[in-house]
């Protein structure tokens, strides 16, 4: 018997929330609407599934993201691809299995048909799906490239690359790079600090070292008949200066 390969379609970035968590999870969507058994849902359609739609703002506008070229460019476009088997159930099915009430039923068909999705290709799991049992693949230029490798590895690559060029992250880039320039420009510059460094704590020193050479001086003074002796005084007092002058400079570099 074929196989048939069913599909379940989101966001790069909703995405990298799932490889968190390591399951594809039931519809929030329908737990906030108080349905008894919401359903995971998965599609036939290998090209696109229109209902996957997403309301989007990129803070001017808002607006729905209705293609995989636009989910490309904005949030980034992927899908999970599985076997169709005895989990799952079709959507006239779902009616009865969930308790759905048949007015959010006849919604859901509604919204879906305006978009231009077919609800005889869609499926329904109750349950979480472990995303190891799923292939994964991603939209770029306008096909569909495996996300895993023969060796069961992610290209990330191909994650990286598709995810560095949607609308989300260059977006995020430039609130991280505005915040970064602004903590910077509320720092104190390091000129100013420098300056502070240097006068205050340098006079101190000054005050504090000459004094001691002048007391040396002036006890050399009563000894005449060494004349010589007066020398390393002077010897001294330079080295004083030339210790003084090593230090100013250690801050003036700065």
């Amino acid at each position: 018997m074929e196989k048939t390969l069913i599909y379940h379609y989101t966001s790069l970035s909703h995405l990298i929330e799932i490889f968190k968590v390591g399951k594809l999870h039931t519809s929030q969507t329908e737990k906030m609407l108080k349905v008894k058994k919401p359903g995971l849902w998965f599609t036939k359609n290998s090209k696109w599934e229109h209902s996957a739609f997403k309301r989007f703002n990129d803070g001017k506008k808002e607006f729905d993201l209705n293609t995989p070229e636009e989910f490309e460019k904005y949030i980034g476009c992927a899908r999970f691809v599985t076997n169709l088997n005895s989990l799952f159930v079709t959507f006239a099915k779902y009616k009865h299995k969930s308790k759905v009430n048949p007015l959010l039923w006849d919604k859901m068909a509604e919204i879906g048909k305006s978009k231009g999705a077919d609800p005889s290709e869609w499926y329904a799991t109750f349950s979480p799906l472990s995303i190891n049992n799923l292939d994964i693949e991603i939209y770029e230029n306008g096909e569909w490239h495996n996300l895993k490798k023969e060796g069961g590895e992610f290209d990330s690559d191909l994650f990286n690359r598709n995810l560095e060029k949607t609308f989300v992250f260059k977006k995020g880039k430039e609130m991280e790079e505005k915040m970064l320039k602004e903590y910077q420009a509320n720092q104190p510059k390091q000129d100013s600090l420098t300056e502070d460094i240097e006068s205050t704590p340098i006079a101190d020193k000054n005050i504090k070292e000459e004094k001691p050479v002048k007391e040396v001086v002036v006890e050399e003074k009563p000894v005449k008949e060494v004349v010589v002796e007066k020398k390393p005084v002077k010897e001294k007092e330079t080295k004083s200066k030339g210790i003084f002058s090593g230090i100013k400079s250690l801050f003036t570099k700065k």
